[in-house]
This record gives structure tokens, C-alpha cells and sequence, in this order.
């Protein structure tokens, strides 16, 4: 997934480029054939934009509208939806009778399109008002029947339920008594019997036709039909408000080819496309000639030795590990950088050393080797050096007796042991008229001179080993190295990974000889990193290296 991923970002990034190179190239063309014509073409679009906004806005009032006045409409009296049939009837035929005249067209031929869309679309809207008020009018007469089948058929209820009460008052039928009273009369019970149930009979028939009847009105007067018809109603206005979109997108969609040809754009496709190739290809041709001709030239190259003679640097006896702990002697103070003091003996005096080298504050305070923390102690007083704010980190002792030197990175030191009173002296050399040191960019080196104990840090570890018969090894693995021995750069040894940007151009060499190679096992480790360093961090590590931070 991480190599497709960086194909199809490579095929994006390049196609973005295709993209504004024509665009750069249309515009650069259209100014110089007129200013004014670009600001023409601005001024067209914009103006379709508008109207297409305008009429957008106008459709949804007209339909807002249309919904509020059609459902007030329903609940209103025969008399106010004649009067409202009358009101619509006489705006449509305004609006039929006007007509925008030829001078209106050629004063503003914008404005009056927009007019006549606005025109078309508020008759259409009054024609489907007035539809629906028609057939709303003709379901109000039965409404008033509707409410009177109401009512009576609540009256029927009411009887029936009367009926079964005066029936189930009478004496059972089969009792012994033949004869009751009904106010001043006296009737035979039979009789009274059956006509109390032919009574009830009739009201329950005629019950039923009113619910039939009202029934068949409420099918042509309720208000979810008259709803429902409304929308069927508003449906053609709908469909005339698309065709008027679909007039002004293809206004514009005309427009837009009119300037296409105007601009030149496909007359740009392949000036683009060559300016694009040779974007791609520029990079990949400057590499291949700083492999094949370049890095020859400075493998040839007179190494770079700094120092003539010095005193050899013995190998550590320990290997790095997560902390080191330091035995201070009588005499000797600990500068530690801040983050790497762990522990410390109680008897310890602690004081604050502004900066590593007064003679170099640039340096110090660029490569971090400012308010230091100073202790000095008393005989088997030690102090504890771990990176706390690294997990990846290991801190490694290297000695420098009287006379040695070893040229390093500020960078990757963490603290140093020297003689009170005798501060290490650190010395800058330049390199202006090397190739190899404007190849790497570092043009001045810091040579560290003893008696000194330095200590170093460095990403899972500082290995020390000795030069022997010369050593190749990455620009950024490499801390230090003897001041006594050769330094050159040589080419790296794979071309396809130096092509696609994976590798850089240069390893640093150290001749044979006596001394010591310092590095770092694995560079910005606990960091992501993907490839060479790149962006604003690479800018910023660019820099410093060209003055050896």
C-alpha cells in the first residue's frame, strides 16, 4: 500500500501541476492579448450567476406563496375564494398583456431575460392558483351539507339509544302481564312492542344512509384530497422552473465554450504538456549528471585533514547504554545539557553555566548548549546522565586526554567533564575552498581539544570504533571523527535509490589512520521520518550543517 500510495500521489501532484500550467499559460496569453477582455469574461459569468441566483430565489417565493395562500384558501368562505378566482383571474391577465419592448432588450438584454422568466413563471403559478380555487370552490356547497349529515346523524344515535332504553323498560314478553300504561292509555303489550321496534328499525336505516351520504361528500371535500391536489397543482410550475434553469445553464454553458475557444485552451494542451515533462524530468536529469560527473569530481578530491598531529583518542572501554554514571575527581566539574541530569550526589554544588564555549555563543545556543547546569563535587560524589525525555536515546563517554582533539557535531553532546578552571577549548575551521565541503554543505568544522571527558548522545546508541583501513558511512549517522585523520566524501554506491530521492548523493569517508569514527546508530529515531529529511526541518538541518552545528 505504500508504494501504490506514493504512485498515485506522485499521478496527483503532477496532474495538479498539468493542470495549472495550462491555466497559467491561458492567463498569461489573455493578458497580453487584453486585460479588458479577461475582466469581459468575469463580468459575463457573473452576470449569469446572478440572474440563475435571482430567479432561484424568486421560484421559491412563488412556491412559498403559493402553498400559504391555496392552504388559507380551503379554510375560507365561497364568497372569498370567488373573490380570490377574480383577484388571480386579473393579475394573470396583466402579466399576459405585458410585453418587454425590443428597446428593453437591446438596453439591458441581462434584465430583460431575467423579467421575462419571472414573467413566465408568476403566470404559470396564477394559472395553477386559479385551477385550484375552481375545483376548491365547487367542494365548499357540500360542505354545509357535511355538517348538517353531522348532526344528524348524532340525533340519530341519540334515538336509538333512547329506543333501546324504552325497550328494555317494557315487562318481558312472555311474562303474565298483557296489558301497560302509556300516560293516561292503557295498551296492549305486544303492540307496544312491536311498534317501539319498527321505530328503532327505521331510525337505524336512516342512520345508515346518512353515513353513506356523508361518505360520498367527504370524498370530494376533505382537506388531505385538497392537499393532495395542490401538490399535483404545483407540480407543472415546478417543471417550469426547471426549463428556465436548464435556458440559463445553458447560457452559461455556451459562455463557458465561447472563451474556452477564445482563450486557446486547446491549443495549450501540449506546450503544457512538455513544460510538465520537463518538470518530471529536470530533477531526475540533475541527479543522473551530479551521479555520473560530479561525484566523480569530488571522490578525486584532496581530503580534508584538520589537524596535522594529535594525541590518539583511546576507544571507550563501555559501549553506550541508557545512562552512564560519572565519578567526579576532586577538581572536576560536569557541564550536563538539560534533560540528561538523572541523579546526583546530595554533596553535589549545583550553579548555572550560560553557554558551553563563551568564544562560540552562536553555536552554543543554536546546538542547545546554553543554561547548562554546572555541578562539582567532593571525592565519590558521582552524577547519573540519561536522556529522560528520549526513550530512544543512549549516552556514550568519550575521553579526550591533553592533546587530543576530535572534530564533532554540537548536536549529539550532552554534557562535558573538564578541569575547574580550565574550560574545554573548542576551535572552527573553514573549508571555503574545498569541493567536497560545498558538495555536503558543511563549510566549518568544530574541533574539540582535550584534556576533557565528553558525553554523547545519539538514537538507539553511539557506537565508537576505530578508522583502520577507512570507513563509508552516512552523512547523517556521523557525529565525529578524529581531528588527526583524513575526511573526504565519496559517491553513494546504489543509483536507482539516489535517483527517486530515497538516498542522498554523498557518504562521508575517513582515511586509515590512527583515530577514532563516531556514529550514531540510528539517526531521528522515536521520530517519523520517511526517506531523506525534507521540508522545514531538512531547511533548518541544511543550515546548521553549512556552519557545522
Amino acid at each position: 500500500m505504500t508504494l501504490l500510495g506514493n504512485i498515485l500521489g506522485w499521478i496527483a501532484r503532477h496532474a495538479l501541476v498539468f493542470v495549472l500550467l495550462i491555466a497559467a499559460m491561458a492567463i498569461y496569453g489573455q493578458y497580453r492579448q487584453s486585460a479588458a477582455s479577461s475582466n469581459g469574461v468575469s463580468t459575463s459569468i457573473a452576470r449569469i450567476e446572478s440572474a440563475r441566483t435571482e430567479l432561484a430565489n424568486d421560484i421559491e417565493q412563488m412556491r412559498g406563496k403559493a402553498v400559504t395562500g391555496l392552504d388559507d384558501a380551503q379554510r375560507s368562505s365561497q364568497t372569498a375564494i370567488a373573490a380570490r378566482i377574480r383577484v388571480a383571474t386579473s393579475e394573470r391577465d396583466a402579466l399576459l398583456r405585458r410585453q418587454p419592448g425590443s428597446a428593453d432588450v437591446l438596453r439591458a438584454p441581462r434584465d430583460a431575460i431575467v423579467a421575462g422568466v419571472r414573467r413566465d413563471l408568476a403566470i404559470e403559478r396564477l394559472d395553477q392558483e386559479i385551477a385550484f380555487l375552481q375545483r376548491l370552490r365547487d367542494n365548499v356547497e357540500t360542505r354545509g351539507r357535511a355538517l348538517s349529515l353531522d348532526n344528524q346523524i348524532a340525533d340519530l344515535d341519540r334515538r336509538i339509544a333512547a329506543d333501546a332504553a324504552n325497550i328494555a323498560a317494557l315487562p318481558p314478553a312472555m311474562s303474565p302481564q298483557r296489558y301497560v300504561r302509556e300516560g293516561l292509555a292503557v295498551r296492549d303489550l305486544g303492540d307496544v312492542y312491536a311498534e317501539r321496534r319498527a321505530a328503532n328499525a327505521a331510525r337505524r336505516t336512516a342512520l345508515i344512509a346518512a353515513r353513506r351520504q356523508l361518505g360520498d361528500i367527504t370524498a370530494l371535500a376533505t382537506p388531505e384530497l385538497a392537499l393532495a391536489a395542490l401538490q399535483a397543482r404545483l407540480q407543472p410550475l415546478e417543471t417550469a422552473a426547471a426549463a428556465q434553469r436548464q435556458v440559463l445553464e445553458a447560457s452559461a454553458e455556451r459562455e463557458a465554450r465561447r472563451w474556452y475557444a477564445k482563450l486557446g485552451i486547446g491549443d495549450l494542451l501540449w506546450p503544457a504538456f512538455w513544460a510538465l515533462l520537463a518538470i518530471i524530468v529536470t530533477p531526475f536529469a540533475i541527479r543522473t549528471l551530479f551521479y555520473w560527473v560530479l561525484a566523480p569530481l569530488a571522490s578525486l578530491q584532496r581530503p580534508i585533514k584538520l589537524l596535522d598531529t594529535t594525541v590518539p583518542i583511546p576507544l571507550p572501554a563501555e559501549r553506550s547504554s541508557v545512562s552512564k554514571t560519572i565519578l567526579l575527581a576532586p577538581g572536576q566539574e560536569l557541564l550536563v545539557r538539560q534533560g540528561f541530569e538523572q541523579t546526583v550526589s546530595l554533596g553535589g554544588a549545583k550553579a548555572t553555566q550560560w553557554l558551553l564555549d563563551a568564544r562560540h555563543p552562536i553555536s552554543s545556543l543554536v546546538s542547545g548548549l546554553y543554561f547548562l547546569t554546572r555541578i562539582r563535587g567532593g571525592p565519590g560524589d558521582t552524577v547519573t546522565v540519561s536522556a529522560t525525555h528520549d526513550a530512544f536515546a543512549e549516552v556514550a563517554v568519550l575521553g579526550l586526554p591533553a592533546g587530543a582533539a576530535a572534530v564533532l557535531q554540537p548536536r549529539a553532546i550532552a554534557g562535558v567533564v573538564q578541569p575547574i578552571g580550565t574550560p574545554l577549548r573548542v576551535t572552527a575551521h573553514w573549508r571555503l575552498g574545498t569541493l567536497n565541503a560545498w558538495l555536503t554543505w558543511q563549510l566549518r568544522f568544530l574541533v574539540f581539544h582535550g584534556p576533557a571527558e565528553i558525553i554523547l548522545t545519539g538514537g538507539r546508541g553511539v557506537r565508537v570504533e576505530p578508522a583502520l583501513a577507512g570507513r563509508s558511512i552516512g552523512q547523517d549517522q556521523l557525529i565525529g571523527f578524529s581531528a588527526g585523520i583524513a575526511y573526504s566524501t565519496g559517491r553513494t554506491e546504489t543509483f536507482i535509490p539516489y535517483l527517486f530521492g530515497r538516498e542522498p548523493l554523498l557518504k562521508d569517508r575517513v582515511a586509515a589512520g590512527s583515530g577514532l569514527l563516531i556514529a550514531e546508530e540510528a539517526p531521528m529515531a522515536g521520530r517519523a521520518k520517511r526517506g531523506i529529511r525534507h521540508g522545514l526541518e531538512g531547511a533548518i538541518d541544511a543550515v546548521l550543517k553549512v556552519f557545522g552545528i
